[in-house]
Protein backbone atom coordinates (compact mmCIF):
# COMPACT_ATOMS: atom_id res chain seq x y z
CA UNK A 1 0.00 0.00 0.00
CA UNK A 2 1.51 3.69 -0.62
CA UNK A 3 2.20 5.95 1.68
CA UNK A 4 -1.69 7.92 1.72
CA UNK A 5 -1.65 11.36 1.05
CA UNK A 6 -2.91 13.03 3.93
CA UNK A 7 -5.30 16.11 4.71
CA UNK A 8 -5.54 18.23 8.13
CA UNK A 9 -8.79 19.63 9.74
CA UNK A 10 -7.32 22.68 11.37
CA UNK A 11 -9.18 25.66 11.71
CA UNK A 12 -9.03 28.80 14.35
CA UNK A 13 -11.47 29.46 16.47
CA UNK A 14 -13.56 32.29 15.64
CA UNK A 15 -13.29 34.41 18.98
CA UNK A 16 -16.52 33.31 20.23
CA UNK A 17 -15.64 30.63 22.49
CA UNK A 18 -17.44 28.06 20.34
CA UNK A 19 -15.97 27.91 17.13
CA UNK A 20 -19.54 27.57 15.34
CA UNK A 21 -18.56 29.15 12.30
CA UNK A 22 -18.53 27.70 8.76
CA UNK A 23 -15.28 26.08 8.24
CA UNK A 24 -13.81 25.96 4.38
CA UNK A 25 -12.77 22.80 2.43
CA UNK A 26 -9.55 21.56 4.04
CA UNK A 27 -6.38 21.20 1.95
CA UNK A 28 -3.77 18.40 1.61
CA UNK A 29 -0.52 17.81 2.63
CA UNK A 30 2.19 15.26 1.28
CA UNK A 31 3.92 13.28 3.84
CA UNK A 32 6.45 10.97 2.38
CA UNK A 33 8.66 9.55 4.90
CA UNK A 34 12.42 8.44 3.63
CA UNK A 35 15.03 6.04 5.29
CA UNK A 36 17.66 7.10 2.95
CA UNK A 37 18.36 11.20 3.79
CA UNK A 38 21.63 10.72 1.64
CA UNK A 39 24.85 11.35 2.64
CA UNK A 40 25.94 13.43 5.55
CA UNK A 41 26.69 16.73 4.85
CA UNK A 42 28.40 19.58 7.32
CA UNK A 43 27.99 18.10 11.65
CA UNK A 44 24.83 16.45 10.30
CA UNK A 45 25.33 12.86 11.70
CA UNK A 46 23.77 10.44 9.76
CA UNK A 47 22.54 7.32 9.84
CA UNK A 48 21.39 4.17 8.22
CA UNK A 49 18.24 3.82 9.35
CA UNK A 50 16.99 1.12 6.77
CA UNK A 51 19.86 -1.00 8.22
CA UNK A 52 17.82 -1.82 11.56
CA UNK A 53 18.09 -5.16 12.13
CA UNK A 54 14.77 -7.12 13.28
CA UNK A 55 15.21 -6.43 16.69
CA UNK A 56 14.95 -2.67 16.71
CA UNK A 57 12.55 -2.10 13.87
CA UNK A 58 10.31 -4.82 15.00
CA UNK A 59 10.18 -3.54 18.10
CA UNK A 60 9.25 0.17 16.45
CA UNK A 61 6.77 -1.94 14.92
CA UNK A 62 4.95 -3.09 17.98
CA UNK A 63 5.04 0.40 19.79
CA UNK A 64 3.91 1.90 16.53
CA UNK A 65 0.99 -0.65 16.57
CA UNK A 66 0.13 0.08 20.46
CA UNK A 67 -0.66 3.42 19.57
CA UNK A 68 -3.93 2.15 18.47
CA UNK A 69 -3.62 3.66 15.09
CA UNK A 70 -2.88 0.51 12.31
CA UNK A 71 -2.73 3.65 9.73
CA UNK A 72 1.09 4.49 11.16
CA UNK A 73 1.63 0.56 11.46
CA UNK A 74 0.87 0.00 7.11
CA UNK A 75 3.29 3.89 7.25
CA UNK A 76 5.84 1.94 9.11
CA UNK A 77 5.64 -1.16 6.50
CA UNK A 78 5.50 0.84 4.11
CA UNK A 79 8.70 2.87 4.29
CA UNK A 80 11.12 0.34 2.89
CA UNK A 81 12.01 -3.29 1.84
CA UNK A 82 13.62 -4.11 5.82
CA UNK A 83 11.41 -2.10 7.56
CA UNK A 84 8.67 -4.51 5.96
CA UNK A 85 10.61 -7.50 6.53
CA UNK A 86 10.54 -6.95 10.02
CA UNK A 87 6.77 -6.53 10.52
CA UNK A 88 4.30 -9.31 10.28
CA UNK A 89 2.01 -8.71 6.81
CA UNK A 90 -1.58 -7.98 8.23
CA UNK A 91 -2.77 -9.73 5.03
CA UNK A 92 -1.09 -13.03 6.76
CA UNK A 93 -4.15 -13.42 9.23
CA UNK A 94 -7.69 -13.13 9.34
CA UNK A 95 -9.69 -9.83 9.50
CA UNK A 96 -10.69 -10.30 13.09
CA UNK A 97 -7.61 -12.02 14.38
CA UNK A 98 -5.59 -9.59 16.01
CA UNK A 99 -7.99 -6.44 17.32
CA UNK A 100 -5.01 -4.24 17.48
CA UNK A 101 -5.40 -3.94 13.65
CA UNK A 102 -8.53 -2.84 13.05
CA UNK A 103 -9.22 0.97 11.64
CA UNK A 104 -11.06 2.41 14.83
CA UNK A 105 -11.72 5.79 15.19
CA UNK A 106 -11.60 5.82 10.81
CA UNK A 107 -14.72 6.61 9.19
CA UNK A 108 -15.34 6.40 5.49
CA UNK A 109 -16.65 9.82 4.42
CA UNK A 110 -19.10 10.28 1.49
CA UNK A 111 -18.26 12.89 -1.59
CA UNK A 112 -21.36 14.73 -1.99
CA UNK A 113 -23.06 14.51 1.18
CA UNK A 114 -26.75 14.05 0.20
CA UNK A 115 -26.17 13.26 -3.33
CA UNK A 116 -23.86 10.41 -2.86
CA UNK A 117 -25.26 7.21 -1.67
CA UNK A 118 -23.76 4.15 -1.22
CA UNK A 119 -26.20 1.31 -0.96
CA UNK A 120 -26.42 -1.54 -2.76
CA UNK A 121 -28.64 -0.90 -5.44
CA UNK A 122 -26.92 2.24 -6.58
CA UNK A 123 -23.44 0.44 -7.06
CA UNK A 124 -21.26 1.37 -8.87
CA UNK A 125 -19.75 3.78 -6.67
CA UNK A 126 -16.34 5.54 -6.97
CA UNK A 127 -13.09 3.51 -5.40
CA UNK A 128 -11.18 6.30 -3.93
CA UNK A 129 -12.12 7.56 -0.88
CA UNK A 130 -11.33 9.41 2.16
CA UNK A 131 -11.08 8.67 5.58
CA UNK A 132 -11.03 10.29 8.71
CA UNK A 133 -9.65 10.09 11.94
CA UNK A 134 -11.94 11.43 14.61
CA UNK A 135 -9.39 10.96 17.07
CA UNK A 136 -6.64 13.49 15.40
CA UNK A 137 -8.43 15.18 12.47
CA UNK A 138 -6.57 13.41 10.03
CA UNK A 139 -7.66 11.97 6.86
CA UNK A 140 -6.01 9.98 4.33
CA UNK A 141 -7.29 8.67 0.77
CA UNK A 142 -7.32 4.91 -0.07
CA UNK A 143 -8.94 3.11 -3.32
CA UNK A 144 -11.51 0.22 -2.45
CA UNK A 145 -11.93 -1.00 -5.19
CA UNK A 146 -14.88 -3.28 -4.24
CA UNK A 147 -16.87 -0.14 -4.64
CA UNK A 148 -16.83 -1.15 -8.61
CA UNK A 149 -19.93 -3.75 -7.71
CA UNK A 150 -20.71 -3.82 -3.78
CA UNK A 151 -22.71 -1.52 -1.59
CA UNK A 152 -21.99 -0.47 1.90
CA UNK A 153 -23.79 -1.35 4.78
CA UNK A 154 -24.09 0.89 7.96
CA UNK A 155 -22.26 -0.39 10.53
CA UNK A 156 -20.60 -0.32 13.95
CA UNK A 157 -17.75 -2.22 13.81
CA UNK A 158 -14.57 -0.52 14.91
CA UNK A 159 -13.65 1.41 10.81
CA UNK A 160 -14.61 -2.37 9.33
CA UNK A 161 -16.57 -2.25 6.32
CA UNK A 162 -19.39 -4.38 5.39
CA UNK A 163 -20.12 -4.83 1.87
CA UNK A 164 -23.34 -6.24 0.09
CA UNK A 165 -22.35 -7.59 -3.55
CA UNK A 166 -25.12 -6.16 -5.70
CA UNK A 167 -25.13 -9.30 -7.80
CA UNK A 168 -24.31 -12.32 -5.86
CA UNK A 169 -25.70 -10.73 -2.54
CA UNK A 170 -22.22 -12.04 -0.95
CA UNK A 171 -21.63 -9.91 2.55
CA UNK A 172 -17.39 -9.26 3.08
CA UNK A 173 -15.63 -7.68 5.72
CA UNK A 174 -12.75 -5.21 4.31
CA UNK A 175 -10.33 -3.90 6.52
CA UNK A 176 -9.69 -0.98 4.08
CA UNK A 177 -6.24 0.26 5.51
CA UNK A 178 -4.53 -2.99 5.67
CA UNK A 179 -6.52 -5.15 2.90
CA UNK A 180 -7.70 -7.75 4.98
CA UNK A 181 -11.00 -9.36 4.00
CA UNK A 182 -13.12 -12.28 5.10
CA UNK A 183 -16.46 -14.16 3.42
CA UNK A 184 -19.00 -14.04 5.35
CA UNK A 185 -22.60 -16.20 4.09
CA UNK A 186 -24.57 -14.17 1.15
CA UNK A 187 -27.74 -12.08 2.99
CA UNK A 188 -29.90 -14.46 1.02
CA UNK A 189 -28.26 -17.69 3.59
CA UNK A 190 -30.43 -15.58 6.33
CA UNK A 191 -34.25 -15.97 6.82
CA UNK A 192 -35.67 -12.81 6.55
CA UNK A 193 -33.26 -10.94 4.53
CA UNK A 194 -34.23 -12.33 1.15
CA UNK A 195 -37.26 -10.03 0.15
CA UNK A 196 -35.56 -7.02 2.26
CA UNK A 197 -31.85 -6.44 2.19
CA UNK A 198 -30.24 -5.97 5.91
CA UNK A 199 -30.57 -2.46 7.27
CA UNK A 200 -27.26 -2.52 9.01
CA UNK A 201 -24.46 -4.94 10.42
CA UNK A 202 -22.08 -4.66 12.87
CA UNK A 203 -19.71 -6.85 15.23
CA UNK A 204 -21.32 -8.66 17.72
CA UNK A 205 -18.10 -9.59 19.41
CA UNK A 206 -14.32 -10.11 18.03
CA UNK A 207 -15.52 -13.06 16.05
CA UNK A 208 -18.43 -13.12 15.60
CA UNK A 209 -20.70 -10.60 12.91
CA UNK A 210 -24.41 -9.70 12.48
CA UNK A 211 -27.04 -8.36 10.02
CA UNK A 212 -30.43 -6.82 10.94
CA UNK A 213 -33.10 -5.54 9.38
CA UNK A 214 -35.90 -4.27 11.18
CA UNK A 215 -36.41 -7.16 14.17
CA UNK A 216 -34.58 -9.29 12.47
CA UNK A 217 -30.95 -9.78 13.66
CA UNK A 218 -28.82 -12.83 12.14
CA UNK A 219 -25.25 -13.07 13.04
CA UNK A 220 -22.54 -15.30 11.56
CA UNK A 221 -18.78 -16.06 11.64
CA UNK A 222 -16.20 -14.87 8.86
CA UNK A 223 -16.12 -19.34 7.05
CA UNK A 224 -20.08 -20.24 8.22
CA UNK A 225 -22.07 -21.29 5.61
CA UNK A 226 -25.20 -19.75 7.17
CA UNK A 227 -26.56 -16.94 9.24
CA UNK A 228 -28.27 -18.51 12.63
CA UNK A 229 -31.40 -15.86 13.40
CA UNK A 230 -32.00 -14.39 16.92
CA UNK A 231 -35.08 -14.93 18.34
CA UNK A 232 -35.57 -10.74 18.96
CA UNK A 233 -39.42 -11.13 19.71
CA UNK A 234 -42.24 -9.09 18.43
CA UNK A 235 -41.46 -6.43 21.12
CA UNK A 236 -38.11 -5.67 20.73
CA UNK A 237 -37.01 -3.24 17.87
CA UNK A 238 -33.54 -2.35 18.11
CA UNK A 239 -33.54 1.51 17.78
CA UNK A 240 -29.55 1.98 17.66
CA UNK A 241 -26.37 0.25 18.70
CA UNK A 242 -22.80 0.56 19.39
CA UNK A 243 -19.75 -1.61 19.88
CA UNK A 244 -18.12 -0.75 23.04
CA UNK A 245 -15.46 -2.29 24.95
CA UNK A 246 -15.14 -5.01 22.49
CA UNK A 247 -19.50 -5.90 22.38
CA UNK A 248 -22.34 -5.40 21.09
CA UNK A 249 -24.80 -3.26 22.54
CA UNK A 250 -28.49 -2.06 21.79
CA UNK A 251 -31.35 -0.08 22.95
CA UNK A 252 -34.62 -1.26 22.31
CA UNK A 253 -37.75 0.99 21.58
CA UNK A 254 -38.90 0.58 25.32
CA UNK A 255 -35.23 1.59 26.47
CA UNK A 256 -33.69 -1.16 27.49
CA UNK A 257 -30.05 -2.13 26.51
CA UNK A 258 -29.27 -5.29 25.00
CA UNK A 259 -25.94 -7.11 24.38
CA UNK A 260 -25.96 -10.98 22.55
CA UNK A 261 -24.91 -13.67 25.15
CA UNK A 262 -22.52 -16.34 23.07
CA UNK A 263 -21.48 -18.36 25.95
CA UNK A 264 -25.24 -19.38 27.61
CA UNK A 265 -26.56 -22.65 27.17
CA UNK A 266 -29.21 -22.63 24.39
CA UNK A 267 -27.15 -20.88 21.65
CA UNK A 268 -26.42 -17.48 21.05
CA UNK A 269 -29.59 -15.24 22.29
CA UNK A 270 -30.10 -11.13 23.19
CA UNK A 271 -30.37 -10.66 27.05
CA UNK A 272 -30.49 -7.36 29.25
CA UNK A 273 -27.18 -5.80 29.92
CA UNK A 274 -28.56 -2.40 31.55
CA UNK A 275 -32.11 -1.23 32.36
CA UNK A 276 -33.35 2.33 30.96
CA UNK A 277 -34.51 5.21 33.15
CA UNK A 278 -38.05 5.00 32.23
CA UNK A 279 -39.58 3.88 28.80
CA UNK A 280 -39.50 5.98 25.83
CA UNK A 281 -42.27 6.90 24.00
CA UNK A 282 -42.35 6.20 20.31
CA UNK A 283 -44.75 6.89 17.80
CA UNK A 284 -45.55 6.71 13.98
CA UNK A 285 -43.55 10.24 13.45
CA UNK A 286 -40.97 9.18 15.55
CA UNK A 287 -41.31 11.83 17.99
CA UNK A 288 -38.80 10.00 20.44
CA UNK A 289 -35.25 8.71 19.62
CA UNK A 290 -32.61 7.15 21.03
CA UNK A 291 -28.84 6.88 20.45
CA UNK A 292 -25.70 4.85 22.09
CA UNK A 293 -22.29 6.60 21.31
CA UNK A 294 -19.23 5.54 22.59
CA UNK A 295 -18.03 9.56 24.04
CA UNK A 296 -14.36 8.61 23.91
CA UNK A 297 -13.77 8.90 27.14
CA UNK A 298 -14.61 5.35 28.65
CA UNK A 299 -18.30 5.87 28.98
CA UNK A 300 -21.09 4.85 27.10
CA UNK A 301 -23.66 7.57 26.59
CA UNK A 302 -27.17 7.24 25.65
CA UNK A 303 -28.50 10.45 24.10
CA UNK A 304 -32.77 10.83 24.64
CA UNK A 305 -34.32 13.38 22.04
CA UNK A 306 -37.61 13.86 22.58
CA UNK A 307 -40.52 16.48 21.04
CA UNK A 308 -42.50 18.32 24.43
CA UNK A 309 -45.20 20.13 24.66
CA UNK A 310 -44.38 23.64 26.38
CA UNK A 311 -46.13 26.46 27.39
CA UNK A 312 -44.91 29.93 25.65
CA UNK A 313 -45.51 33.24 26.84
CA UNK A 314 -48.48 34.10 25.47
CA UNK A 315 -50.58 30.99 27.17
CA UNK A 316 -49.88 29.06 23.52
CA UNK A 317 -48.78 25.75 24.04
CA UNK A 318 -46.00 24.75 20.68
CA UNK A 319 -43.87 21.88 20.64
CA UNK A 320 -39.77 21.76 21.32
CA UNK A 321 -37.04 19.81 21.16
CA UNK A 322 -34.96 18.61 24.67
CA UNK A 323 -32.67 16.08 24.82
CA UNK A 324 -31.05 14.33 28.18
CA UNK A 325 -28.46 12.81 28.01
CA UNK A 326 -27.81 9.20 30.29
CA UNK A 327 -24.35 7.51 31.39
CA UNK A 328 -24.79 3.79 31.32
CA UNK A 329 -23.01 1.72 33.59
CA UNK A 330 -22.70 -1.94 32.28
CA UNK A 331 -21.28 -3.08 35.52
CA UNK A 332 -24.25 -2.32 37.92
CA UNK A 333 -26.89 -2.12 34.66
CA UNK A 334 -28.08 1.48 35.63
CA UNK A 335 -28.16 4.42 33.55
CA UNK A 336 -27.98 7.78 35.46
CA UNK A 337 -28.86 11.08 33.97
CA UNK A 338 -26.10 13.55 33.52
CA UNK A 339 -25.67 17.33 33.81
CA UNK A 340 -28.14 18.29 30.41
CA UNK A 341 -25.88 21.81 30.16
CA UNK A 342 -22.57 19.41 29.90
CA UNK A 343 -21.36 16.67 26.81
CA UNK A 344 -17.74 16.78 28.45
CA UNK A 345 -17.00 19.58 26.05
CA UNK A 346 -17.23 16.79 23.47
CA UNK A 347 -19.84 16.93 20.24
CA UNK A 348 -21.76 14.26 19.17
CA UNK A 349 -23.20 14.14 16.10
CA UNK A 350 -26.04 11.90 15.77
CA UNK A 351 -29.25 10.50 13.19
CA UNK A 352 -33.14 11.43 12.99
CA UNK A 353 -33.76 7.76 13.22
CA UNK A 354 -30.79 6.76 15.73
CA UNK A 355 -29.17 4.41 13.31
CA UNK A 356 -26.89 2.64 13.47
CA UNK A 357 -25.18 4.63 16.72
CA UNK A 358 -23.71 8.24 17.03
CA UNK A 359 -20.77 9.83 16.69
CA UNK A 360 -18.41 11.65 19.58
CA UNK A 361 -15.38 14.04 18.59
CA UNK A 362 -13.60 16.65 20.38
CA UNK A 363 -13.52 20.36 19.52
CA UNK A 364 -9.82 20.56 20.34
CA UNK A 365 -9.41 18.43 17.35
CA UNK A 366 -12.02 19.83 14.91
CA UNK A 367 -12.11 23.20 16.48
CA UNK A 368 -14.84 24.89 14.49
CA UNK A 369 -16.89 22.76 16.09
CA UNK A 370 -18.74 23.85 19.30
CA UNK A 371 -18.31 21.91 22.74
CA UNK A 372 -21.21 20.42 24.15
CA UNK A 373 -23.35 20.77 21.27
CA UNK A 374 -25.80 17.50 19.45
CA UNK A 375 -25.36 17.95 15.72
CA UNK A 376 -28.12 16.75 13.97
CA UNK A 377 -28.88 16.31 10.35
CA UNK A 378 -30.80 19.15 8.58
CA UNK A 379 -31.82 20.72 11.80
CA UNK A 380 -28.21 21.85 12.68
CA UNK A 381 -26.81 21.95 16.34
CA UNK A 382 -28.19 22.03 19.75
CA UNK A 383 -26.08 23.65 22.23
CA UNK A 384 -27.37 21.74 25.38
CA UNK A 385 -25.44 24.53 27.83
CA UNK A 386 -28.17 27.09 26.42
CA UNK A 387 -30.98 25.16 24.85
CA UNK A 388 -30.55 27.08 21.49
CA UNK A 389 -30.31 25.13 18.19
CA UNK A 390 -28.33 26.90 15.61
CA UNK A 391 -29.82 26.56 11.65
CA UNK A 392 -28.29 24.32 9.03
CA UNK A 393 -26.47 26.04 6.52
CA UNK A 394 -26.04 23.08 4.53
CA UNK A 395 -28.08 24.12 1.16
CA UNK A 396 -26.02 27.12 1.07
CA UNK A 397 -22.68 25.64 1.43
CA UNK A 398 -23.64 22.60 -1.13
CA UNK A 399 -24.41 25.63 -3.60
CA UNK A 400 -20.97 26.43 -2.92
CA UNK A 401 -19.55 23.58 -3.38
CA UNK A 402 -17.66 24.02 0.35
CA UNK A 403 -18.83 21.46 2.50
CA UNK A 404 -16.91 21.15 6.20
CA UNK A 405 -15.62 18.19 8.08
CA UNK A 406 -19.07 18.66 10.28
CA UNK A 407 -21.27 17.75 7.14
CA UNK A 408 -19.05 15.07 5.95
CA UNK A 409 -19.58 13.77 9.81
CA UNK A 410 -23.19 14.75 9.31
CA UNK A 411 -23.66 12.69 6.64
CA UNK A 412 -21.62 9.62 8.16
CA UNK A 413 -23.98 8.95 10.98
CA UNK A 414 -26.70 9.27 8.20
CA UNK A 415 -25.68 6.73 6.48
Amino acid sequence: MPPPRTEQATKPSDGRGGGRSQTPRVGFVFVVPSPHPGPPSGRVRWRDWAGLDEGPAGLIADRVLANDDVADYVRFRAVCVPWRRCCADPRARGVLDDPRLYPRQWIMLRDDYEQEQLATAAARHGIRRRFLNTRTGQCVQVDVPELRDHGVLRATADGLLFLHCKTSKAVRLLNPLTRQTAELPPSTAAAGFVECPPCCAGLVDHRTVYLYYYRRMAIARPGDDRWVLLDTGPQLMIRSTVFFAGQLYGVTAGGVLVTVDMAGGGGPRLVVAAEGPKPFTFSSMMMDTVHLVDNGDGDLRLVHRMLRQVRGCDDHYTYRRMYRVYRVNLSTGKTTLRDRRNLGGRAIFIDRYGWPGGLSVSPRVFPFLSADTIYLGKIGAYHVRDGSIEPSCQWFRLLAHSLSIADSLIAYVSG
